[in-house]
């Protein structure tokens, strides 16, 4: 009872508690949306709606906990309105205005619920059971929607509409579902649990815990303010600084080329562009424009770029914002304009002169995009950034938040060039938090709330107590009237034991009587003054002494409550034996034994003749019954029914004839005939019809008693008789079984040595039937060894009785050589001596012969695995080893004496665990074979392994690959230096492009200005002059080639099927000029396709080509024939073939060489280094090429490449 009054006082606390809680997170959920807005960041973002419904909650756990009732279903029906309200909101017109008011389908589901609930606990019989229905709903809705936080797959199932609000909504939700099953008990309790203190406690407690908690969020929308305010200041500085180095760069390239005093030349433009496009890869193009703003020079990335100039230049204000350009002198940067994927680009612009009086305008297109992922990224920030200009948006870091959905929090303005005004703002998702302030606020509210509700709970407690020891006051006044009333029954007791007939009395723990009634004198003689001190052995028989004794123990030590018809024979006091029944209890309270006893001796004798007449029919174990001569049964034993299935009441009064089988009819009236005779009736065979209408043989003895009833005796011989049956089946089938296995019987008689065979032995030993042979002429049929065996366990057994199992040869009278199994026992007569020997024989000629042959076939097996150079074992289904090769014992150090018969993970324990453990233990379960490699510590060996599961266990194959490791980890060596190698090259590369570079183009750049004055020099400096700048172009001719080399590993892209003859056509389109200048014949056939890297097969077919084209006899027009030739499923050859001036073969290798030439510089142009990125590419691609060449006559280039399996594979090694 007080703990079932405890749990009640924890529910009402913890209900109470909640309440007050929804009162007054509402309260500020509402505050905080009037005064505040539904948008200012850091704040709780759950809906006024939410706000409206927790309220409309807290009122109807309050009205029902204060026990009102109208209130209450007020409340409750209120709350229902309203969250059907919220449910269709969204369907109505003016709905999705009201974006606000918008509440979780789930959450709307759990708080319908509660109130359900609610109500349910107030109007219905059993309202518990809606609470219980209700309360795993709405828990597996709160856990699910906590758990929505930590796993994006959950994200729908969350009841806010962010995460922060999910945080305080969920918790709030589970402890409201834990208290709906005990509305119902709280609402219906007895006793008031509440005061004045309790709720003025938890609304003090709860409210300072609601105010702590919505001061601190409000303290973070401050710091949320300062820090976005701080990072786009950081970010209009790095924007600022990232302009100024783009505006530098473009200048200092201006500046370079105005030292030309003209447009750069074609190979000076494209030696200073690509540099730039390749360094600076936010840079998409770079032109120089007339000051009409016509193309003199362009270099992009794309077309794309080239187009998008063309639309900027077309925009009004262009021009003029160029001649600004130009005028100031200074590097300027555009309005931003997006291109057609919508990322937005920039024009930097810079006068540059490369003729006096004449600027012309530098132009670089920038990648805005690209700038802001760069300067953003280098921020470690978890607010949105977005950039405008003017109010075009540039760069956002959350495209994908709509306008409507952004919450401002800070801007800064760029201070970059003057005539451009750039916007940094910084905002949120509305209702969002950071993720760094999501936890320690909702801590904060929740360890309060749990603190006030043990307040609450304390103070509860405390008022119980209180009322506990009122309520032990008034129990203390009842108890004094009790105690009143039990002297006034005790009164009424004392008349009842004088006028009882039963016997009472009360025995004190020694075994004396306290008191006894008057009617012991009528009982036994005594008068009750008599027996009063006296112990109770004075009337008990010695005989029941010990049960008696034992019976009072029970009662006294508390191991039987009561006794009831326990009987003892006590003495009267004239001698005879009085048989009394006894009902006695012990009574703590008194220390005493309370006993009634009733003279039950003249019942005993009436019980002892039925329970004689009981036995005789209980105790056969045939059936019995008793029937008239009218054929009505008049009674019958327990056998009888249960034989037949009958109840009783069922034959009882009913005509035997009833059960007895229609064709025994007959039989039954002529023995009821012979009876009334005066004969008695034996081994009457009838059949009896049971409940099942299964017949029984049952076979009867009858007699006619003088009171003219017949006493019947019936055994049922059903499974005797069935027996028979099947013995003698069972006979003919053992006839037919030894035939067929050949399995004969025989016995010898001791001591005549008397022989008798069954049919079968006759067949086996091919003896005509019935000619029986003596003992001596039987064992005449055996081989020498066999007979000696045989004799020799033959004389054992007829001496001592061991049986013998024998396996012997013989010889058939047709002289047959076979094989036989002999089994004999001794039989012994009541004195224990062998008066015979019986037992069988089979002919197991086939078996014995099927055994050799799988011995054989084993032995084979055997020396296979013994000779294979794999190791192998075998182990069974308990992981036993069966079999271990030789080869096995070498590689784990252990001979196979040691593992057969042993578990496997017994031998090698270290294995347990491992994957040697999962892939094994796979194979066995799954019944596939595996196939894996594996590292063995206590052997400090690689090991290759094939398991293959069978019915017997698991078959093991493995081999050492140590050797092959070591290999491997050499080449992985091996590969790290070559890529350390290969970032040498790339920084030698880089070196080569820029250090290297640049002193030349100064040097061209400086010679070109003094050949452009070179009327003031003499003839040798002008000499001079062109042999330096022929130097500095050969120069760099050979820096850009051996970059070109360099670049076909570093540079290179992963390989694709490519269209051979489109890249072909593109390398023709390519070299069109110089095609037609030579007016060159080029004969193209069908080409297959190619699995390799487009962009270096066209530097293929470019060199080859451009070689042909190139070195040619004066006056010989160029022919060139390019076709396919041995085209198979795994590789063509692809040949290029010419008619110029050839070369002698025995340099063939020679041309593949770096800087290698076969001609002179001054009749050929070119490094050498053509043929070398050849051989290179082709290397890359796993093809092999193959020159044939005669001087005058022309060159022949075959190359074979591969399908994709074997090029993949060239790639890849």
């Amino acid at each position: 009872m007080v703990s079932n009054r405890s749990r009640e006082i924890f529910w009402f606390c913890l209900a109470l508690a909640l309440a007050i809680s929804l009162a007054s997170v509402g309260g500020v959920i509402l505050w905080d949306f009037f005064v505040g807005g539904s948008d200012t960041p850091g704040r709780i973002s759950l809906h006024p709606g939410g706000g409206v419904l927790a309220i409309i909650i807290s009122a109807t756990l309050l009205t029902l906990l204060f026990q009102l009732p109208r209130l209450a279903t007020a409340f409750g029906v209120l709350g229902l309105l309203a969250t059907i309200t919220f449910s269709v909101l969204p369907a109505l017109p003016f709905g999705p205005g009201l974006r606000f008011m918008k509440i979780s389908p789930l959450l709307l589901i759990a708080i319908g619920l509660v109130f359900l609930s609610a109500l349910g606990a107030i109007h219905v019989p059993r309202g518990w059971k809606v609470g219980l229905v209700s309360a795993p709903i709405v828990l597996a809705i709160g856990f699910i929607s906590l758990l929505s936080r930590w796993y994006p797959s959950m994200a729908a199932a969350g009841v806010g509409t962010i995460a922060e609000s999910t945080l305080v909504v969920s918790p709030l939700l589970v402890l409201v579902g834990l208290t709906l099953p005990f509305l119902y008990r709280i609402y219906h309790r007895e006793i008031p649990v509440y005061s004045r203190g309790l709720i003025l406690v938890g609304i003090f407690g709860i409210l300072i815990t609601t105010v702590t908690w919505h001061t601190m969020r409000l303290q973070y929308s401050e710091n949320l303010k300062e820090r976005a305010q701080t990072q786009v200041s950081q970010l209009a500085a790095a924007t600022a600084s990232a302009f100024h180095v783009k505006l530098a760069l473009v200048r200092r390239l201006a500046e370079r080329w105005e030292i030309l005093d003209g447009a750069p030349s074609e190979q000076f433009w494209q030696q200073e562009v690509s540099s730039y496009l390749r360094d600076f890869p936010e840079i998409r193009l770079i032109a120089l424009l007339d000051r009409d703003l016509n193309f003199i020079r362009v270099a992009s990335r794309t077309l794309d770029y080239r187009t998008w100039l063309d639309t900027f230049l077309g925009q009004n204000g262009t021009r003029k914002w160029f001649e600004h350009v130009v005028e100031s002198k200074a590097p300027h940067l555009s309005w931003p304009m997006p291109d057609r994927k919508g990322r937005a680009h920039a024009v930097i612009s810079v006068s540059g002169a490369p003729m006096p009086g004449n600027p012309w305008p530098v132009v670089a297109v920038v990648d805005l995009h690209h700038v802001y992922r760069g300067l953003t990224q280098q921020q470690n920030t978890t607010l949105n950034l977005a950039v405008f200009y003017e109010e075009q948006l540039v760069y956002d870091t959350s495209p994908n938040i709509p306008k409507s959905e952004q919450l401002h929090l800070a801007s800064a303005v760029v201070e970059a060039h003057h005539d451009n005004v750039w916007r940094i703002d910084a905002y949120i998702g509305r209702g969002s938090l950071p993720t760094d302030e999501l936890y320690l606020p909702p801590l904060i509210l929740f360890g309060g709330l749990g603190m006030s509700f043990l307040v609450m709970l304390i103070h509860l407690f405390w008022r119980e107590s209180e009322r506990r020891s009122v309520v032990l006051t008034e129990l203390n006044d009842t108890l004094n009237y009790h105690l009143e009333e039990e002297r006034s029954l005790r009164q009424t007791n004392e008349k009842i034991m004088e006028f009882s007939r039963d016997l009472l009395c009360s025995i004190s723990p020694a075994g004396n009587f306290l008191t006894v009634s008057p009617a012991s004198e009528a009982v036994l003689g005594y008068a009750p003054g008599d027996l009063k001190g006296q112990h109770y052995d004075l009337l008990l028989l010695p005989e029941d002494r010990d049960s008696t004794v034992e019976e009072v123990r029970k009662l006294a030590s508390g191991q039987s409550n009561r006794a009831s018809g326990f009987r003892t024979r006590l003495r009267h006091r004239d001698g005879h034996t009085v048989t009394v029944s006894w009902t006695a209890e012990w009574s703590k309270e008194d220390n005493a034994l309370f006993c009634v006893g009733r003279d039950i001796s003249d019942e005993l004798v009436a019980e002892t003749l039925s329970r004689e007449r009981d036995q005789f029919f209980s105790l056969s174990p045939d059936m019995f019954c008793i029937v008239d001569l009218n054929s009505h049964f008049f009674e019958m034993n327990n056998t009888f029914v249960q034989t037949l299935g009958y109840t009783r009441e069922q034959l009882l009064g009913t005509s035997y004839l009833d059960i007895v089988h229609t064709d025994d009819h007959q039989k039954v009236n002529e023995a009821v005939q012979s009876l009334t005779e005066g004969e008695d009736v034996h081994n009457l065979f009838i059949r009896a019809i049971d409940t099942a209408h299964s017949e029984h043989w049952l076979q009867i003895n009858a007699i006619l008693s003088g009171d003219d009833l017949i006493y019947v005796v019936a055994r049922d011989i059903t499974e005797s008789l069935e027996t028979q049956e099947r013995l003698r089946r069972s006979e003919a089938l053992l006839s037919i079984a030894e035939k067929t296995a050949m399995i004969g019987g025989w016995t010898v008689e001791i001591p005549p040595g008397k022989i008798t065979w069954t049919p079968v032995m006759f067949d086996i030993f091919e003896v005509p039937p019935g000619e029986e042979p003596d003992l001596e002429t039987g064992l005449s049929f055996y081989t020498d060894d066999s007979r000696e065996t045989l004799s020799a366990a033959i004389d054992l057994c007829s001496r001592t009785g061991i049986p013998f199992d024998e396996e012997v040869q013989f010889l058939t009278a047709s002289g047959r050589l076979r094989w036989g199994r002999v089994i004999g026992h001794a039989v012994k007569n009541e004195k224990g001596e062998v008066v015979r020997l019986q037992g069988g024989f089979q002919d197991i000629t086939a078996s014995r012969q099927a055994m050799d042959q799988i011995r054989r076939y084993a032995e084979r097996q055997a020396t296979i695995f013994e000779s294979i150079t794999d190791a192998f074992f075998t182990v069974d289904r308990d992981w036993r080893f069966t079999y271990v090769n030789r080869r096995s014992e070498e590689l784990i150090h252990k001979p196979r004496e040691e593992l057969l018969g042993h578990s496997l993970w017994e031998i090698f324990p270290a294995a347990i665990g491992t994957e040697f453990d999962e892939m094994y233990t796979r194979a066995m379960e799954t019944g596939e074979s595996v196939s894996f490699e594996g590292y063995y510590a206590p052997l400090d060996n690689w090991l290759e392994i094939s398991a293959y599961p069978s019915e017997e266990g698991l078959a093991v194959y493995y081999r050492s690959i140590r050797e092959r490791k070591e290999a491997q980890w050499k080449l992985e060596e091996t590969l790290k230096e070559l890529e350390r190698s290969n970032r040498e090259l790339q920084d030698f590369a880089f070196v080569a492009s820029h250090d290297l570079q640049e002193p030349l183009r100064k040097i061209r750049a400086f010679s070109d200005r003094l050949l452009v004055k070179s009327d003031k020099l003499g003839p040798d400096e002008r000499d001079y002059l062109e042999r330096m700048q022929s130097a500095a172009a050969r120069m760099q001719s050979l820096i850009m080639d051996l970059l070109s080399y360099s670049r076909i590993t570093t540079r290179a892209k992963p390989f694709e099927t490519c269209d051979t003859e489109a890249i072909l056509r593109g390398v023709l389109q390519d070299m069109e000029t110089a095609i037609s200048a030579e007016q060159a014949s080029i004969q193209v056939s069908p080409l297959p396709s190619i699995f390799g890297d487009a962009t270096q097969l066209r530097q293929v077919f470019q060199n080859l080509i451009s070689n042909s084209i190139k070195f040619h006899e004066p006056g010989k027009v160029p022919e060139i024939m390019i076709y396919p030739e041995a085209i198979g499923q795994d590789c063509w050859t692809l040949v290029v073939s010419d008619n110029g001036i050839g070369f002698d073969e025995k340099y063939a290798e020679k041309i593949f060489h770096p800087f290698q030439r076969l001609h002179k510089r001054d009749a050929y142009s070119g490094t050498g280094i053509g043929m070398a990125i050849v051989k290179k590419i082709l290397d890359r691609h796993g093809a092999s090429v193959l020159v044939q060449s005669v001087p005058g006559e022309g060159t022949t280039f075959r190359i074979r490449f591969g399908r994709h399996e074997t090029v993949e594979g060239a790639n890849h090694g």
